[in-house]
Formats: structure tokens, sequence, C-alpha cells
């Protein structure tokens, strides 16, 4: 058995938010546009038909269980924020450093966290929505 849980289409515009301020940084001359337009995340979002494509595809499992869960824990009333993006920094951190090294993603990720506002009114219109997809996978 196999679990995955991935992120779903809407965290997206979160990759959004962090790119504008990658751009800031490239407005005020401290980060060259190039590096910015080279610079990739390798992370894909399924949907539910992709992920099923996928798996059918692959043929050495079976879709168990899959559904879209929420982001909203049964443990807090509302997300935070800042937390997000600190949690999103200790996944991506290591990747932004090789690219851009320590200080520029240091400061860009400063910057994402000042944007908290614009990251709170989108987890608003999302929290309630489904984010995250649950796939349980039965080796065939």
């Amino acid at each position: 058995m196999m679990v995955l849980v991935t992120p779903f289409a809407s965290y997206t515009r979160l990759m959004n938010i962090f790119g504008s301020s990658l751009m800031d940084l490239v407005n005020e001359g401290k980060l060259d546009e190039s590096l910015v337009d080279s610079f990739n995340f390798p992370m894909y979002f399924p949907s539910p038909e992709d992920m099923t494509k996928v798996v059918e595809k692959n043929g050495c499992f079976s879709i168990e269980i899959m559904e879209l869960t929420y982001l909203k824990s049964k443990l807090v009333d509302e997300a935070d924020a800042k937390t997000l993006m600190i949690n999103l920094r200790v996944v991506l951190e290591g990747l932004i450093i090789n690219h851009f090294g320590s200080e520029i993603a240091k400061q860009a990720c400063a910057r994402t966290i000042l944007k908290s506002e614009e990251i709170s009114t989108w987890m608003k219109a999302n929290y309630e929505k489904s984010c995250q997809l649950f796939v349980a996978l039965k080796r065939k």
C-alpha cells in the first residue's frame, strides 16, 4: 500500500506570490531576471483525472481510494499565512538556495512572508475548498 497526499491546483497561486517576491528583487536590481527565468520548481499538482491516467498507465498499482481533501484542520479554526509560508520554505529552501544562493533565498522568503495579507486572502478564499489530493494505492 502506498499513500500520496499532493497539493491540488489551487497551490499554483501561492507559487505565483513567491514568484512576485523574486521579481521584486529583480526590480530593485538585487537579482538578475535571467536567473529568475531559468528557475523552475519541479512541482506538479495533478487532478484526480491526471492521477488516474498515470496510475493506469504504470500498471503496478490499483487505486483503492482517491479523494480531494481540505486544508482546514480539525485542530485549528483557521490556517495562518506566515506558518504556511514557513512550512513551504522548509520544503523548498534547498532548491532556492542552490539556484539563487542563500542571501537571495532568505530575502525572497522573508518578502513572501511580508505578503501575508495577500496569502491570507487566498487562504480564506480556498480554506473550505478541496486543495489536497489523497490517493491510496495498492500494489497489484
